[in-house]
């Protein structure tokens, strides 16, 4: 890979699909708080149709905007920016994620001060302040079972079951972690020049799990950054479920377990494909069952997710034949 040359110091990559208004939103902030830093800005348009295109062109003008024809998801999208990025650091920013006053000149200035430092997150919150999960551990067939259990969350205090989302830490200073949300995602350019791009073989989900995990296999640190915090509206739409498990839904639990298994093979072989399918299937099908005679409205939406959780796995590995071709 040919190395660019830094001429300014940060590039933000803004991956947009049908959010018109978060987007809006997320560059009045980007404008507003990025002054003081030698930046540039790009959207990149996964092929919209709700007018993102036009509102960003005619909006927001000093941005450099990429309209593609398809949407050809997160990862791809974000390398189509980042080939074209010239900054000392790649800041990937969620259209839902918004910056305030400091947040650049501060996780920059730290990662200036530790050159070891690849990828950098720092604290996301909700918009009433509460903290989303920001640091948290790489994937393995233990985490899975201790979320999918629900223990993680029964015991949040404890080193052990609390391991998977930090619970057990006051988040109050700098740590390095296995792997940083994609929501605010700081990367150096350098590091990029040593390991390359996202994978694009992951459409939705995971991408910044393994590009993190590529990191740490480089010898670079990943770092959750407690001292800057950017507001994330993507941690609300929990909130807003209701008791209905909608096409979009199903198409989310498909993308969230083809990307999971993807992971799992990359990193642990078909062995690992097949302890994290089996363990979805075990635990969904206990769900079911459990909940298969009752009449209360919770029930049925759960018997309805469980299903769906289910009949996915055995399509994405009858699909992906136990992920092969994916090395």
């Amino acid at each position: 890979m040919a190395k660019k040359t830094k001429q300014i110091k940060l590039s933000i990559i803004i991956v947009s699909f049908n959010t018109k208004d978060t987007t809006r939103d997320c560059l009045d902030c980007v404008h507003r708080f990025s002054r003081d830093i030698s930046n540039e800005v790009f959207v990149v348009d996964n092929a919209s149709t709700d007018g993102s295109q036009d509102m960003v062109k005619h909006e927001f003008p000093w941005v450099r905007l990429i309209c593609l024809d398809t949407n050809i998801g997160f990862a791809a999208g974000n390398n189509v920016g980042i080939r074209q990025a010239s900054g000392e650091y790649i800041l990937l920013l969620n259209t839902d994620a918004f910056i305030a006053r400091g947040v650049l000149e501060k996780t920059i200035g730290f990662m200036d001060q530790y050159p070891s430092i690849g990828i950098l997150g720092c604290k996301l919150t909700n918009p009433d302040g509460t903290m989303q999960p920001s640091a948290r551990m790489l994937p393995s067939p233990l985490n899975k079972a201790l979320v999918m259990t629900g223990l993680s969350s029964r015991w949040p205090h404890s080193r052990f079951f609390g391991r998977v989302d930090y619970t057990w830490w006051d988040h109050s200073y700098p740590k390095g972690i296995g792997w940083v949300v994609g929501a605010y995602f700081l990367i150096r350019s350098s590091m990029i020049d040593d390991i390359g791009y996202l994978d694009e073989r992951y459409f939705l989900y995971s991408e910044e799990i393994d590009y993190c995990k590529s990191a740490r296999k480089a010898r670079w640190d990943v770092v959750f950054y407690p001292h800057a915090r950017v507001i994330h509206l993507g941690g609300q739409s929990a909130s807003k479920t209701t008791m209905k498990m909608s096409d979009k839904g199903s198409q989310l639990v498909y993308h969230r377990l083809k990307s999971e298994f993807r992971y799992y093979r990359k990193w642990f072989g078909i062995p690992g494909v097949l302890l994290s399918s089996g363990m979805e299937l075990s635990w969904k099908s206990l769900v079911l069952a459990k909940n298969m005679l009752s009449i209360k409205p919770s029930a049925k939406y759960k018997r309805k997710e469980a299903l769906t959780s289910i009949l996915t796995t055995l399509k994405i590995l009858f699909e992906d034949n136990l992920g092969k071709g994916v090395q």
